[in-house]
Formats: C-alpha cells, sequence, structure tokens
C-alpha cells in the first residue's frame, strides 16, 4: 500500500485567501535568501520535507550534522537551514514574523522566528559534503549564505513561479493520483538530466518487477549547476521520452524544483525520504546518484540503506551501458566484452558533444531526445 508520510503525518502549510490578504495588509518586514532556500521553504510548506514543519533550529541542526537524524530519532542527513543576508535581519528576535520573498523578489512564506543561531560553514561543507573545497559547487554557494541561521514554522501565502509548473505536483496531489491509478507500490526515479538508454533499461527493468504498480519520474529542476541542462530543457526531452515509450497507466512524470544537492550518499537517502512523502514504497539508486567527479564513493548512495531505515525500499542498479557487439544496453554482470565494445553513456560526455557540435550518439538517445538537445541553448552557463 502507499506509504505513510515520514514520520506519521504530511506537514501542508498553506494559506487561504483572507490569511493571505491579512498577511500582506500587516506591512511585516521582506527578507530575501538564496535560491536554495527559497525553494526549500515551499516544499516545507507543502510536506515534501515531513516531517519538518519550518526551517531547522540550532538542536535538530546540531544533530544532523552529528549524528544524521532528527532530534526526534529519525534519520536525516542534510540541514534544512534559512541563512538570509542583509541588515534587516539584526532588527528581529524571536516571536517577530516576517515575509521571505520568493524567486520573483515578492512575498511568498510567512515564517515567524523561533530561534536565531550562528553557523559554521566550514564545518557544513565538510558534514555535508565531505570538503571544503570551493571547486565543489555547493560548497562555493555557501559563501553567499549568511552567517546567522533563523528557525521557525512556515505558511505559505503562494506557490514559486517554476519552468514546468504543470509537473510541480504537493505530495498531496501525487497520493491522490496513485490511489486514482490504483498504485500501490510506486517506484521513484530521481535525475537531473535529459534521458538516455541508459536510464530507459533501469525504469523498464524496474516496470517489470511483479511488485512495482507504478512508476513516478521526478527530475530536480530548481537550481542546478553550472555546466548542468538547463531545467526547461530536462522536462522538454522528458515529456517527450515519457509520451513516446511509455503507458499513461504506468509511468507519471513529475518535477522537483530544488536546488540540486550534491552531496553523494546523504543526498541520496534526503532524496529518498522526500519520495516517500509523495507516496513512493521503492526508490531506484543507480551509480553515482547525486554524485559529482571523485567526491564520493559511486556506489555508497546504495550502501546508506543498510545503515537508515527510512521506511523506503531502495532498489538498486549497477553501472548500465551500450555493448555494441550484444547490441544492446547491459551490465557487467551479464555482458562478456571488453571496453572496445562499450559506448559511454556519460552525461558529461554528451554535454561535451553538444558544446562542440558534434552529432549526439543514437546508440544511446531516442531520435526525439536529440532533437530537444540539439535544439540550441541547452546548458546552464
Amino acid at each position: 500500500m502507499i506509504p505513510e508520510p515520514y514520520g506519521g503525518r504530511l506537514v501542508e502549510s498553506i494559506m487561504d485567501k483572507k490569511e493571505v490578504e491579512r498577511v500582506l495588509d500587516d506591512k511585516l518586514p521582506r527578507i530575501s535568501a538564496v535560491p536554495e532556500q527559497v525553494y526549500d521553504a515551499e516544499k516545507i510548506a507543502t510536506g515534501a520535507f515531513s516531517p519538518i514543519e519550518g526551517f531547522m533550529g540550532s538542536e535538530d541542526y546540531d544533530r544532523v550534522l552529528d549524528k544524521n537524524q532528527l532530534s526526534s530519532g529519525l534519520p536525516w542527513t542534510i540541514p534544512i537551514i534559512l541563512t538570509p543576508n542583509g541588515s534587516s535581519m539584526g532588527s528581529l528576535v524571536a516571536g517577530d514574523e516576517f515575509l521571505l520573498n520568493g524567486l520573483d523578489n515578492e512575498p511568498f512564506v510567512l515564517i515567524k522566528i523561533e530561534e536565531k543561531y550562528k553557523i559554521d560553514k566550514g564545518r557544513f561543507a565538510e558534514r555535508v559534503y565531505g570538503t571544503r573545497d570551493i571547486a565543489h559547487p555547493n560548497v562555493l554557494d555557501l559563501q553567499k549564505w549568511g552567517e546567522i541561521a533563523i528557525s521557525g514554522r512556515v505558511k505559505l501565502l503562494k506557490k514559486l513561479r517554476v519552468p514546468a509548473a504543470q509537473y510541480e505536483f504537493t505530495p498531496r496531489e501525487t497520493r491522490q493520483i496513485f490511489q486514482k491509478n490504483g498504485w500501490k507500490n510506486v517506484a521513484a526515479y530521481q535525475a537531473r538530466n535529459p534521458p538516455h538508454m541508459a536510464h530507459e533499461f533501469i525504469q523498464r527493468m524496474t516496470l517489470e518487477r511483479d511488485d512495482i504498480d507504478g512508476l513516478f519520474i521526478q527530475p530536480v529542476i530548481g537550481k542546478l549547476k553550472k555546466g548542468d541542462y538547463k531545467p526547461e530543457i530536462i522536462m522538454k526531452a522528458y515529456e517527450v521520452f515519457v509520451k513516446n515509450y511509455y503507458r499513461d497507466d504506468r509511468v507519471l512524470l513529475g518535477s522537483l524544483s530544488i536546488a540540486m544537492r550534491y552531496a553523494g550518499p546523504k543526498a541520496v537517502l534526503l532524496y529518498a525520504i522526500m519520495r516517500r512523502n509523495y507516496g513512493c514504497s521503492h526508490y531506484i539508486v543507480g551509480r553515482d546518484q547525486a554524485g559529482l567527479g571523485n567526491y564520493y564513493d559511486p556506489y555508497e548512495g546504495q550502501r546508506i540503506f543498510d545503515r537508515y531505515d527510512i521506511g523506503i525500499k531502495p532498489i538498486k542498479y549497477d553501472e548500465v551501458f551500450c555493448c555494441t557487439k550484444c547490441g544492446m544496453m547491459v551490465s557487467a554482470k551479464v555482458c562478456p566484452h571488453g571496453p572496445e565494445y562499450h559506448i559511454d553513456t556519460s552525461q558529461t560526455k554528451i554535454r561535451k558533444l553538444l558544446v562542440e557540435g558534434k552529432q549526439l550518439p543514437l546508440e544511446i538517445l531516442r531520435p526525439e531526445v536529440v532533437q530537444i538537445l540539439e535544439s540550441g541553448d541547452v546548458i546552464n552557463q
């Protein structure tokens, strides 16, 4: 059956029209934050981060950094905190309310301050990303954070404007869709790139399982690093791919507008927790999910589920590649042929071919996806 939300309750904190009008009439202070924290505010309010009801206080923050768990004891690997910059925060104290601006610089969330505390960004980088190296994009982004964190419950005035709004389901909405479709066991597929046939192989293998009713493909399309695909390109590619190659009664396409955490296994566990809140019972984990360069062991994202029980079943896959001798997508478990027969499915290689204006390999990409990728201006600069 569809699992209950993480922690047993789906957090939802969304104002009605009269509440919004009252709050806006109060002329509260307006504060801005970095995009990743703006995205997080919306996901707190809609329940994607259940059981979290607001930005974390110092107790949860320290517990997550030191022990990978909330103060309640539930496993949790990355702190969800708010660290605004600006002198206007200095005059605000516990008990005060303020409005957090959205990506359009208009207020979209109400926060009542519970606590203000100092953070050590170097410690955060080491505990979450395993490095202080500013060549790591998330570590570099920490330089834009303020030094003081603010905790407090979040109330949503309005949703953010995002590139693929029609796919930006809330956890309540996906749970309703799964129930309507008669899906009891749903596998979540995390992505941050357009699909190629190695991805397709893993997805199809999952759909062939007797214990899986449906597949929820949910690419991260919020804040991505320089050199990644643009969010709208990722969704266009997946849109044509799902439409042309999957049954609509077995696969649902959604989007997840958050900042991508390139934190290897810690990000994997957080993303799995989020997909449980969306109603998924299983979570697909391939090689080097949420990885970056050589910062993380490529299979640690699978092993972390052996240490932490978050109530979602991991479906683990080895690296998949195209073997020209086998004539299909395979893994090293079954393919006996040498590397001279293997076609690299690396997205880094595909993006490099795009930048150089070279032809994309049709052996590993569907033609509809190639058409999207070759449309021009597809890479974050």
